[in-house]
């Protein structure tokens, strides 16, 4: 493999980006084949590598987006559909769930009926202001401890407003389509999962009982890539929450997820070249072309 790597810099020269597309398939049918009752929105800002965004389009994936640029680029896939079927398609197989959204992306958007998140009464408003034809999905907060990248610090309301923001969608004309949590990016913690889901059922079934029909939960991202033999295998991972939808919720509503860094990140590599290097404080620095001011060094 490296001699390949090699190969392609001395006819490409550097810094060279190399995405494997079988591996992207590959990663995406393995999703799919242990949580088959999860429809896979890929996370766009995981990579949002136009290619890669085809590749999985072509696989039947749905999409994640977290702004207007990120929109435009899936939407150059429908872009040649018949209206009612790009309609359509944005309807049902794009979610914003960036929880703050600004305003000229929802006036952008709202002939689109699109489906988008939110977590605070004036995101809300601003909804309702400005892209009134949306779904909204009710973001909760939900333990991330341990995960690489934790979110419940910026994202996501709590459990314990999620009624009384119900409600306030609702009075405000506009239609709560589900509920949505994320455990935080690379989370090797199981019981995360577990706890979030159980969070989100008490809330499902306490809006039900008000008779809010929600149909949709979205179990956001973070699952585990295997990076090392030391990563919990996501199989293990599927297998429990295949476990807890089926006890917690019932068959008749959609389930989505929206795994980015799962699809991607054991795609791609940066080869780059050693431009100099340099001794410093007894350490050698090594300086690479990697197009950043990222450098790598030897203790």
């Amino acid at each position: 493999m490296k001699e390949e790597f090699y190969k392609l810099a001395q006819q490409h020269g550097t810094p060279l980006f190399v995405i494997d597309h079988k591996k992207i398939r590959e990663n995406y049918r393995t999703f799919k084949k242990h949580l088959p009752r999860v429809q896979a929105y890929y996370a766009v800002k995981a990579n949002s590598n136009q290619e890669i965004i085809k590749t999985l389009f072509d696989e039947g994936a749905s999409f994640d987006v977290a702004s207007y640029n990120e929109f435009m680029q899936v939407y150059e896939h429908v872009r040649h559909f018949e209206k009612k079927d790009k309609d359509f398609y944005i309807w049902d197989k794009i979610i914003f769930s960036n929880t703050i959204k600004d305003r000229d992306t929802l006036k952008k958007i709202r002939r689109y009926k699109p489906l988008v998140t939110y977590d605070n009464a004036d995101e809300l408003k601003k909804i309702k202001e400005h892209c009134d034809t949306a779904g909204v999905v009710l973001r909760l907060k939900v333990p991330d401890v341990g995960s690489q990248v934790e979110l419940s610090s910026k994202f996501g309301a709590e459990p314990s407003d999620a009624a009384a923001l119900i409600e306030q969608a609702f009075d405000l004309g506009l239609v709560v389509e589900g509920l949505s949590f994320h455990v935080g990016s690379q989370c090797t913690m199981f019981d995360n999962y577990t706890a979030a889901l159980d969070i989100v059922s008490q809330v499902f079934h306490a809006a039900r009982k008000r008779g809010h029909n929600i149909n949709i939960v979205d179990i956001g991202g973070g699952f585990p890539v295997p990076y090392d033999s030391h990563v919990p295998q996501f199989e293990k991972l599927a297998k429990i929450i295949d476990a807890e939808l089926t006890r917690l919720f019932p068959e008749d509503i959609e389930i989505l997820a929206e795994p980015g860094r799962f699809m991607v990140a054991t795609t791609a590599v940066l080869v780059s070249e050693i431009v100099g290097k340099a001794r410093r404080d007894g350490k050698i620095f090594y300086y690479i072309n990697d197009g950043s001011h990222i450098f790598r060094r030897r203790l």
